[in-house]
């Protein structure tokens, strides 16, 4: 995976716009733009994020497992900035 996406990923945590797990993308209030998990997340978790993807009409992407996100113990996460949620976007391609 590119180092450019842990780059924007981190940018993001800094900015404050990231939603952390999957509890509390299901319960965010927040705008949310891109859904972001790992290959070690569970089925379970999955289906949740593949029904609020659903429901709010945000993209769904597997990323690797950062050690951004390894040290926060995150497998899923949500971008809420529009900039940055296109610039991981056009990274995953």
């Amino acid at each position: 995976m590119n180092s450019k996406v842990e780059t924007y990923i981190g940018f993001a945590i800094k900015k404050g716009s990231v939603v952390y797990g999957c509890d509390g993308i299901k319960s965010s209030k927040k705008r949310l733009l891109l859904l972001l998990y790992t290959p070690t997340l569970s089925e379970n978790s999955l289906s949740v994020l593949k029904q609020v993807s659903e429901r709010t009409g945000c993209t769904l992407a597997q990323i690797d497992d950062f050690e951004t996100l390894r040290k926060k113990n995150c497998k899923a996460l949500a971008i809420c900035d529009k900039s940055l949620a296109n610039a991981i976007l056009e990274n995953l391609m």
